[in-house]
């Protein structure tokens, strides 16, 4: 039951994915143990990678109107419908190569020259899903079928 995972200061030992509240108390867990580890769903999960898989056994457990946070290991937009079907929310940061197929964001040089804290967003046709792009010192991917477009107004300070 071993694992070994790269790049950790102790990189043999126990994989534990686990489910939390807001206040960091666990909801469910499994612990990964390979090949055999058991994550199979009632929807058809076979395009989704290992994270997802895991995402949608752990959100099993959940009621119909809650909301999950998920960092880019479990983040993607096939897990996000399949969770909106089952009426739960969620946000996630996404990865680059994980961005659906003719989105047309602007690219990180573009965003670089409007300055920090420029974004960009595309909300998909039917609008349960919106993809935002965010620039600091690069540009960080935003998916969500809880949040919708971002209202533009004008800021003013007072001083």
């Amino acid at each position: 039951m071993r694992q070994y995972v790269k790049g950790k200061p102790n990189p043999v030992g126990l994989k534990v994915f686990v489910m939390c509240t807001a206040y960091g108390l666990p909801l469910d867990f499994i612990f990964y143990e390979g090949k055999g580890t058991d994550v199979q769903s009632p929807e058809d999960t076979s395009d989704l990678d290992l994270g997802g898989k895991i995402a949608l056994k752990l959100s099993d457990s959940l009621q119909p109107w809650s909301s999950i946070y998920a960092d880019r290991y479990f983040t993607s937009e096939l897990l996000f419908d399949i969770l909106l079907n089952r009426e739960v929310f969620a946000t996630g940061t996404l990865m680059k190569n994980k961005v659906p197929k003719l989105t047309e964001l602007q690219t990180d040089r573009d965003m670089k020259r409007n300055g920090r804290g420029s974004v960009d967003q595309i909300v998909r046709n039917d609008k349960r899903c919106c993809l935002v792009k965010w620039f600091d010192n690069r540009g960080v991917l935003l998916l969500s079928t809880e949040s919708g477009k971002l209202d533009h107004g004008k800021m003013f300070s007072v001083v």
